[in-house]
């Protein structure tokens, strides 16, 4: 089990990947199968984040990274970035505020945690079908 949920058959899968393929066509395909997840969460927060749409900015600067190498595990970043600095207002709308001892709480407190544990069994899911894919090519 991890992270809790439980997804049978991962080990077998990325065992047969690894005999099939050389080492650098299986980091493709991994990197490959992240960039869906990525995008797929990229996508459900735009979602998400429509709930507190005001210009559109924080819906516009949502991004997903490229699959990077760390420590010998790839990762990969979701999140926003661009010239209008909308991290700093989903942080807010994300936990609420303070201010002068009057609590805040915005529209938009927390959707983007409901958004992501509610997508990411898909994510997973997602991931290793494009994986069981590449084992029956």
């Amino acid at each position: 089990m991890n992270g809790g949920f439980t997804i049978t058959g991962v080990d077998e899968v990325i065992s047969k990947l690894e005999n099939k393929f050389s080492s650098r066509k299986l980091d493709q395909i991994e990197r490959q199968a992240l960039k869906m997840g990525a995008t797929y969460a990229k996508y459900q927060l735009k979602y998400a984040v429509e709930s507190y749409r005001d210009t559109g900015a924080t819906v516009r600067e949502v991004t997903a990274g490229k699959p990077r190498k760390k420590a010998g595990h790839l990762s990969v970043k979701v999140g926003w970035e661009g010239g209008k600095s909308r991290w700093r207002l989903v942080h807010l709308n994300e936990w609420g505020y303070t201010r002068n001892g009057r609590t805040y709480s915005p529209r938009g407190l927390g959707v983007v945690e409901k958004a992501f544990s509610g997508m990411k069994d898909e994510i997973k899911n997602t991931q290793v079908e494009y994986l069981k894919r590449m084992v029956d090519l």
